[in-house]
């Protein structure tokens, strides 16, 4: 019986010196809780605003498709409201375009506390979060000029 205590105590002794030298405890990071918590937090701020617009992509994309449609199938436009019909798609496309590129050129978080300072991921986070407002503040303001467009025109078609 004592020979079979040894052997798991010794099994488990050797578990918990394993276990422990495997396990990345949070003091291995070269950032404090502090710090942490802070990039974490504009991290969820920048991520929630990118989140309340980003379905709104599909409207972009649906307002696009009713005006597009509306120039190439109605006959008889009077050329103004052909350009504003246009000038409005490419208003559209320009919003849809800004997300996708927002999207393509930022920095996930882990990588950055990889690579920066603190101070500098602060900075890069706060410069982002100005950026998704501007970026969002197109998409607004494109989806509102293709919604009253459409509703003008009595543009119904759902495609």
């Amino acid at each position: 019986m004592q020979k079979y205590n040894f052997y798991l105590l010794l099994t488990l002794g050797l578990f918990w010196a394993c276990n422990g030298s495997t396990t990345k405890s949070s003091s291995d990071s070269k950032f404090s809780a502090e710090e942490l918590k802070e990039q974490q937090v504009l991290w969820d701020e920048l991520m929630a605003v990118h989140d309340e617009v980003m379905p709104k992509i599909s409207n972009i994309h649906k307002l696009g498709r009713q005006l597009k449609n509306y120039n190439e199938t109605k006959q008889g436009v009077p050329e103004i409201v052909s350009k504003r019909v246009e000038s409005t798609i490419t208003f559209l496309e320009e919003a849809d375009e800004s997300m996708f590129s927002w999207m393509n050129n930022l920095r996930q978080l882990k990588p950055l506390q990889d690579t920066e300072k603190h101070k500098d991921i602060l900075i890069y986070l706060r410069a982002e979060q100005e950026r998704m407002a501007k970026v969002k503040e197109v998409m607004l303001m494109s989806l509102e000029e293709g919604s009253m467009l459409v509703q003008e025109l009595g543009i119904t078609n759902q495609k």
